[in-house]
């Protein structure tokens, strides 16, 4: 929360407080309430029952951990920060729009190519029907036939959403090669590009703070879990707010960035019930064929004079038997799709996911 309010303006720091207010209203009532018991105990207390409480305390803490991996969760979250303090202060900078980066917009080139930016989660290229997989998982892909080209499989930049995201949408220059200079969003709104952001992932959750400060410069962000708070989110419900951004007009070609939710984690959980496809499939390549039936009904919203451009954050080690095991092979392999076919010429000599926006 401290990471994505830091990087956050006031309206949707009102936002979050108006959809939270109940939580934070009770963690802070539990917090006051505790310090309160520990004050007072302290107080009334001899040190040695006061040493017992504690120790008793660090032993129930410290069995918890060990027995829930989601106690993990706040302790990792704590030491990331600590641990990529300077890298979140560079990708801050390199993701805001200043005034003086305002004051070097210039005109789009007439006729300027129109962008959807089409990002996966988790979804590994080595269960795609499209890439050879056996199972039937891409069928939606497959009938749009030669018009998408099936470019890759790409190897993922790092096996973590945050830094993948990172990676892949910030440049660099040849005077500084290891430094993020400016996100995607903000190279392209100087150029006149209208940017915005659409993501079925949730809003306030850890990751979010980077993808925030990625898309900063986005003249609008959207978010499904802001529209639906507390209720399933899928992705296909993201596509009428798809559809409604692509059909603006307001004289500048645009760059829309669709974040999927995909197949992240508990991937039975991304497809909803009603969904009839895959029904003999297992969860991930359930998952996968949903994703599938998403992308082949955006392909179908994009208008006249756009490319769309389908890649992944990186894969998920569905050839081990541990979850998110970043010695898998499918843990790095991503599909790189791109629509219409003939647009793909730039694409199809890459390797990494971060050198999808180094090519014109």
């Amino acid at each position: 929360w401290f990471l994505l309010l830091a990087t956050s303006d006031s309206c949707e720091i009102a936002e979050f407080v108006s959809l939270y207010a109940v939580r934070l209203l009770s963690a802070f009532g539990l917090l006051a309430a505790v310090a309160t018991f520990v004050v007072l105990f302290a107080i009334r207390s001899r040190p040695r029952q006061l040493g017992l409480v504690m120790l008793a305390f660090f032993v129930y803490a410290g069995a918890r951990i060990y027995t829930c991996g989601k106690a993990w969760k706040p302790l990792y979250v704590a030491y990331d920060m600590v641990r990529s303090s300077a890298e979140y202060a560079e990708l801050g900078k390199a993701g805001a729009w200043t005034p003086e980066r305002a004051a070097l917009v210039c005109p789009a080139p007439e006729g300027a190519t129109n962008l959807v930016f089409v990002i996966g989660e988790s979804l590994t290229s080595d269960r795609m029907s499209v890439y050879g997989y056996g199972r039937e998982t891409t069928p939606g892909l497959a009938s749009l036939e030669d018009r998408i080209a099936v470019l890759g499989p790409l190897r993922t930049t790092h096996p973590d959403t945050a830094r993948a995201l990172r990676m892949m949408l910030t440049r660099a220059t040849c005077e500084k090669p290891d430094k993020a200079v400016e996100t995607l969003p903000v190279f392209l709104r100087q150029r006149g590009y209208r940017t915005s952001l659409l993501s079925a992932q949730r809003h306030w959750e850890r990751y979010c703070g980077v993808e925030q400060m990625i898309f900063a410069a986005c003249e609008s962000k959207f978010y499904l879990s802001d529209r639906y708070p507390g209720q399933p989110l899928y992705d296909g419900c993201l596509l009428p707010y798809v559809k409604d951004e692509l059909s603006r007009r307001d004289g500048r070609p645009f760059a829309v960035f669709v974040h999927l939710s995909g197949s992240h984690f508990s991937p039975q959980d991304r497809v909803p019930p009603h969904f009839s496809g895959g029904e003999t499939l297992d969860a991930y390549d359930r998952s996968v064929r949903y994703t599938d039936d998403v992308l082949a009904r955006l392909i179908k919203l994009v208008p006249e004079k756009t490319v769309l451009v389908f890649v992944s954050d990186h894969g998920e080690s569905v050839d081990c038997p541990e979850w998110r095991n970043v010695n898998s092979h499918s843990m790095w392999r991503v599909p790189l799709l791109v629509y219409p076919a003939e647009a793909s010429s730039p694409f199809r000599s890459l390797v990494a996911t971060d050198e999808i926006w180094y090519n014109p």
